[in-house]
């Protein structure tokens, strides 16, 4: 839901629905990945023999965004074909 109000509000802005592909696909992808790392990344520490709690939420929160960045940008380069 949220990937198609943002691509809708991505075409409002932009008349470009190449854009607006590439806005609300990537903002899906992140959140999935934002979802299972969020609650898959304490578990495999643990299973490791770590502190869960060193899987805190601003070192998943910055790693999400840095793949998440990497994300919108591989998505839009394909897309967009550029």
């Amino acid at each position: 839901m949220l990937g198609a109000i943002a691509a809708l509000w991505a075409y409002f802005l932009q008349n470009n629905l190449s854009v607006a592909i590439a806005v609300g696909t990537s903002l899906v992808a992140i959140s999935i990945l934002a979802s299972i790392s969020g609650s898959a990344l304490p578990f495999l520490w643990s299973l490791l023999r770590l502190d869960p709690a060193l899987m805190s939420a601003p070192f998943i929160t910055t790693a999400v965004d840095v793949a998440g960045v990497l994300i919108y940008f591989s998505l839009a380069r394909i897309i967009l074909k550029i």
